[in-house]
Formats: structure tokens, C-alpha cells, sequence
């Protein structure tokens, strides 16, 4: 896809490694057991981030792009048998727990 876009825009890309952390790291460390929350928009890495979850910190909401909407499904299916449905479906996807 960036490559892609690079040809049609004339633009080029770069690779920069940063370190990161699981979220569950991040709620470790701040003793965090509930999102309200949570938006992700990590560039179409979203359904790699959401399988890394361990769901032990309770998250009401899930917002995350919807860039392409086919790579989209595996992802609403995949949080529906986490107990999520689908509240709204757009440029973002909203699904909120059922509790």
C-alpha cells in the first residue's frame, strides 16, 4: 500500500524502530485494570495489537481504524468472541463489551 501511494503522491517512506510496550505492560506498571477507551490507529498493524491484548484489564470501548474494511472483519469477529459488538461502523469501527 505505501508503496503504492509513494508512486502516486511522489512521496517516499522511511522505517524508524521505536521501542514499544503491550498494553498490558502499560496497565501493569500504572495499575491500570480499566480502560474507558480505547483508540487505536497504528497504521493497518491494528488486528496484531488487538491479538496481543490479554483482555485480564477490562476495556468497555474499542475504537480502531477502518482503512479497508475486508481486514476489518477478522477483527470484529475476533473481539465478538470476546464478548464486544459492533456499535458503529465507519472510517473508525466502535465496539463496546456487552457488560
Amino acid at each position: 500500500r505505501l508503496n503504492k501511494e509513494n508512486n502516486i503522491h511522489g512521496s517516499t517512506t522511511e522505517i524508524i524502530e521505536v521501542e514499544t510496550m503491550k498494553i498490558e505492560t502499560i496497565c501493569d506498571i500504572h495499575k491500570i485494570s480499566h480502560i474507558n477507551y480505547l483508540s487505536i490507529d497504528v497504521e493497518g498493524g491494528e488486528f496484531e495489537l488487538i491479538k496481543s491484548i490479554n483482555f485480564k484489564v477490562y476495556i468497555d470501548v474499542i475504537g480502531y481504524e477502518n482503512n479497508y474494511y475486508d481486514t476489518s472483519i477478522p477483527i470484529i469477529k475476533y473481539l465478538e468472541e470476546k464478548d464486544y459488538i459492533v456499535i458503529n461502523i465507519g472510517l473508525d469501527i466502535f465496539m463496546i463489551h456487552k457488560k
